[in-house]
Protein backbone atom coordinates (compact mmCIF):
# COMPACT_ATOMS: atom_id res chain seq x y z
CA UNK A 1 0.00 0.00 0.00
CA UNK A 2 0.97 3.58 -0.66
CA UNK A 3 2.37 5.95 1.89
CA UNK A 4 -0.57 8.35 2.29
CA UNK A 5 1.79 11.21 3.22
CA UNK A 6 3.09 11.24 -0.36
CA UNK A 7 -0.37 12.39 -1.46
CA UNK A 8 0.45 15.71 0.22
CA UNK A 9 3.46 16.35 -2.02
CA UNK A 10 2.68 19.06 -4.59
CA UNK A 11 4.39 17.20 -7.44
CA UNK A 12 2.24 14.10 -6.76
CA UNK A 13 -0.96 16.14 -6.51
CA UNK A 14 -0.12 17.94 -9.78
CA UNK A 15 0.76 14.71 -11.57
CA UNK A 16 -2.51 13.04 -10.55
CA UNK A 17 -4.53 16.13 -11.49
CA UNK A 18 -2.74 16.31 -14.84
CA UNK A 19 -3.43 12.72 -15.86
CA UNK A 20 -6.83 12.10 -14.29
CA UNK A 21 -8.35 15.37 -13.05
CA UNK A 22 -8.79 17.02 -9.68
CA UNK A 23 -10.98 14.28 -8.18
CA UNK A 24 -8.34 11.65 -8.86
CA UNK A 25 -6.61 12.50 -5.59
CA UNK A 26 -9.73 11.41 -3.69
CA UNK A 27 -9.91 8.15 -5.65
CA UNK A 28 -6.22 7.41 -5.11
CA UNK A 29 -6.55 8.28 -1.43
CA UNK A 30 -9.33 5.72 -0.98
CA UNK A 31 -7.56 3.06 -3.05
CA UNK A 32 -4.33 3.56 -1.12
CA UNK A 33 -6.13 2.66 2.11
CA UNK A 34 -7.49 -0.64 0.77
CA UNK A 35 -5.85 -3.62 -0.88
CA UNK A 36 -8.45 -3.47 -3.67
CA UNK A 37 -11.88 -2.00 -4.22
CA UNK A 38 -14.70 -2.12 -6.76
CA UNK A 39 -15.82 1.10 -8.44
CA UNK A 40 -19.30 0.97 -6.87
CA UNK A 41 -17.92 0.93 -3.32
CA UNK A 42 -15.42 3.58 -4.26
CA UNK A 43 -18.13 5.85 -5.70
CA UNK A 44 -20.31 5.33 -2.63
CA UNK A 45 -17.49 6.18 -0.21
CA UNK A 46 -16.60 9.30 -2.14
CA UNK A 47 -20.19 10.38 -2.78
CA UNK A 48 -19.48 10.47 -6.50
CA UNK A 49 -21.25 9.14 -9.55
CA UNK A 50 -19.93 5.70 -10.55
CA UNK A 51 -19.41 6.91 -14.15
CA UNK A 52 -17.14 9.69 -12.90
CA UNK A 53 -15.18 7.22 -10.77
CA UNK A 54 -14.80 4.90 -13.76
CA UNK A 55 -13.49 7.72 -15.96
CA UNK A 56 -10.90 8.56 -13.33
CA UNK A 57 -9.94 4.89 -12.92
CA UNK A 58 -9.55 4.49 -16.70
CA UNK A 59 -7.29 7.55 -16.86
CA UNK A 60 -5.24 6.25 -13.94
CA UNK A 61 -5.09 2.88 -15.69
CA UNK A 62 -3.81 4.52 -18.89
CA UNK A 63 -0.98 5.95 -16.80
CA UNK A 64 -0.40 2.54 -15.22
CA UNK A 65 -1.18 3.84 -11.75
CA UNK A 66 -3.96 1.35 -11.09
CA UNK A 67 -4.49 -2.28 -11.98
CA UNK A 68 -7.61 -4.36 -11.85
CA UNK A 69 -8.74 -7.91 -11.71
CA UNK A 70 -12.08 -9.08 -12.97
CA UNK A 71 -14.33 -11.50 -11.09
CA UNK A 72 -17.74 -12.80 -12.01
CA UNK A 73 -20.66 -12.23 -9.66
CA UNK A 74 -22.26 -15.66 -9.38
CA UNK A 75 -25.71 -14.23 -8.57
CA UNK A 76 -26.00 -11.72 -11.41
CA UNK A 77 -23.51 -13.15 -13.89
CA UNK A 78 -21.99 -9.68 -14.26
CA UNK A 79 -18.31 -8.95 -13.99
CA UNK A 80 -16.99 -6.88 -11.11
CA UNK A 81 -13.70 -5.05 -11.44
CA UNK A 82 -11.55 -4.81 -8.35
CA UNK A 83 -9.11 -1.92 -8.55
CA UNK A 84 -5.75 -1.56 -6.84
CA UNK A 85 -3.44 1.46 -6.73
CA UNK A 86 0.22 0.93 -7.65
CA UNK A 87 2.40 3.77 -6.53
CA UNK A 88 5.54 2.25 -8.04
CA UNK A 89 4.84 4.15 -11.28
CA UNK A 90 4.13 7.47 -9.58
CA UNK A 91 7.70 8.79 -9.54
CA UNK A 92 8.12 7.93 -13.23
CA UNK A 93 4.89 9.76 -14.02
CA UNK A 94 6.02 12.86 -12.11
CA UNK A 95 9.31 12.77 -14.01
CA UNK A 96 7.56 12.32 -17.39
CA UNK A 97 5.26 15.27 -16.72
CA UNK A 98 8.26 17.43 -15.80
CA UNK A 99 10.14 16.41 -18.94
CA UNK A 100 7.06 17.08 -21.09
CA UNK A 101 6.62 20.49 -19.47
CA UNK A 102 10.29 21.34 -20.05
CA UNK A 103 9.98 20.28 -23.69
CA UNK A 104 6.85 22.39 -24.20
CA UNK A 105 8.40 25.45 -22.56
CA UNK A 106 11.58 25.09 -24.65
CA UNK A 107 9.53 24.83 -27.86
CA UNK A 108 7.49 27.90 -26.92
CA UNK A 109 10.66 29.78 -25.93
CA UNK A 110 12.30 28.95 -29.28
CA UNK A 111 9.17 30.14 -31.11
CA UNK A 112 9.07 33.39 -29.14
CA UNK A 113 12.79 34.02 -29.72
CA UNK A 114 12.62 33.28 -33.46
CA UNK A 115 9.69 35.57 -34.27
CA UNK A 116 8.67 39.20 -34.09
CA UNK A 117 5.07 39.72 -33.05
CA UNK A 118 2.40 42.25 -33.77
CA UNK A 119 -0.67 42.97 -31.67
CA UNK A 120 -3.97 44.52 -32.65
CA UNK A 121 -4.49 47.97 -31.14
CA UNK A 122 -7.61 46.52 -29.48
CA UNK A 123 -5.60 43.55 -28.12
CA UNK A 124 -7.81 40.97 -29.81
CA UNK A 125 -5.10 39.38 -31.99
CA UNK A 126 -1.40 38.62 -31.61
CA UNK A 127 0.46 37.22 -34.59
CA UNK A 128 3.98 36.76 -35.96
CA UNK A 129 5.37 39.27 -38.46
CA UNK A 130 4.72 37.01 -41.47
CA UNK A 131 0.99 36.72 -40.70
CA UNK A 132 0.70 40.43 -39.85
CA UNK A 133 2.35 41.29 -43.16
CA UNK A 134 -0.06 39.02 -45.07
CA UNK A 135 -2.99 40.84 -43.48
CA UNK A 136 -1.38 44.22 -44.33
CA UNK A 137 -1.04 44.88 -40.57
CA UNK A 138 -4.81 45.02 -40.15
CA UNK A 139 -6.55 42.80 -37.59
CA UNK A 140 -8.72 40.13 -39.18
CA UNK A 141 -11.20 40.32 -36.30
CA UNK A 142 -11.79 44.02 -35.71
CA UNK A 143 -9.91 45.74 -38.57
CA UNK A 144 -7.71 47.52 -36.02
CA UNK A 145 -4.13 48.47 -36.74
CA UNK A 146 -1.44 45.89 -35.88
CA UNK A 147 1.53 47.33 -33.94
CA UNK A 148 4.87 45.78 -33.02
CA UNK A 149 4.76 43.92 -29.71
CA UNK A 150 7.90 43.51 -27.68
CA UNK A 151 7.77 39.94 -26.36
CA UNK A 152 10.86 40.25 -24.12
CA UNK A 153 8.67 39.86 -21.01
CA UNK A 154 7.20 36.63 -22.41
CA UNK A 155 10.68 35.29 -23.18
CA UNK A 156 11.89 36.22 -19.68
CA UNK A 157 8.85 34.53 -18.10
CA UNK A 158 9.46 31.33 -20.11
CA UNK A 159 13.17 31.35 -19.20
CA UNK A 160 12.28 31.76 -15.52
CA UNK A 161 9.76 28.89 -15.70
CA UNK A 162 12.36 26.70 -17.38
CA UNK A 163 15.01 27.48 -14.75
CA UNK A 164 12.56 26.77 -11.94
CA UNK A 165 11.52 23.38 -13.33
CA UNK A 166 15.07 22.37 -14.21
CA UNK A 167 16.18 23.32 -10.69
CA UNK A 168 13.43 21.10 -9.25
CA UNK A 169 14.50 18.23 -11.52
CA UNK A 170 18.17 18.76 -10.76
CA UNK A 171 19.41 19.51 -14.29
Amino acid sequence: MMNVESLDKPEIVNALATVAGANSLDVVGELSEESEMDEFSLAERLGMDVKTVRKILYKLYDSRLVKFRRIKDEETGWYIYLWKFHDDKLDALVQKIRVDKITNIRERLDYEQEHQFFMCENSCTRMPFENAMESVFVCKHCSGKMDFLDNAHIIKNLEDQLKQIERAVGN
